[in-house]
């Protein structure tokens, strides 16, 4: 991104979101940032006059296609909107209470959010919608069934839309970014696994691909090299592995 683009990061106030956005700002763009702390944007905005900062909550759908609309508006327009709002948790127990903020969260408020971007970006006729899906939506995740099973609903959410931007013959980018093992919360026991990413070799690699306006890009190059593995594994296999999380 060699010119000044007006970006929108939903998910902003926190982990991989806060830092993109925040690469954002330091490459001199227009960037809007959206997330549920008002006290988190404002950090990530100080001294940054050209950051605009919405508090919302992705599960409000009733509310935030009309906000981000009038943060567009307020931006004095759109090019990138950036989806990064995501939780998950661990669920050994198989609590169906946990399971709810995943789905409310994944697939309700993240569906409202793609939505309304691929629509403004449609009509605009131009445009980039990416999100950050996640390698967990190749394979079922044992230890967080609704977190990998809202993964998989997003990577053929957003192959969707790409199939109707090319339908309709719009130039509207979808990118699907995938990390693999990043270390967050949602990793209980990170030093078990293999190729834990720290965040910031993850940010980089996922500022790249979308820069870059890639269709779909597993990070980092290591977790490339294993998806293909991953869709073929047996089952016992990918259970054991999972096992350790």
């Amino acid at each position: 991104m060699n010119q000044q683009h007006k970006i929108i990061v939903v998910g902003a106030t926190s982990g991989l979101g806060r830092m993109l956005a925040e690469c954002y700002i330091r490459d001199g763009h227009v960037v809007g940032i959206v997330g549920r702390r008002g006290d988190k944007l404002a950090e990530v905005a100080e001294g940054h006059p050209e950051v605009y900062c919405l508090k919302a909550d992705v599960t409000d759908v009733g509310q935030i296609a009309m906000l981000l609309a009038a943060l567009a508006s307020e931006m004095g327009g759109l090019d990138l909107l950036v989806l990064c709002s995501g939780v998950g948790r661990m669920n050994p127990d198989l609590d169906y209470g946990l399971e709810l903020p995943t789905v409310d969260t994944n697939v309700r408020g993240w569906t409202a959010v793609a939505d309304w971007a691929f629509s403004f970006f449609m009509r605009q006729g131009y445009g980039h919608l990416a999100a950050i899906s996640s390698v967990a939506g190749i394979r079922g995740l044992a230890p967080a069934p609704a977190y990998s099973a809202s993964k998989a609903y997003q990577i053929h959410y957003l192959e969707a839309l790409r199939q109707r931007a090319r339908i309709f013959r719009k130039k509207v980018c979808v990118t699907d970014v995938r990390p693999g093992f990043v270390r967050t919360p949602l990793l209980s026991h990170p030093e078990m696994l293999f190729w834990v990413d720290e965040p910031e070799k993850a940010v980089k690699a996922i500022y790249r691909a979308i820069s870059a306006r890639k269709k779909k890009a597993v990070i980092t190059r290591r977790w490339a090299f294993l998806v293909p593995w991953m869709r073929i594994a047996p089952e016992w296999l990918v259970a054991k592995i999972l096992g350790k999380a």
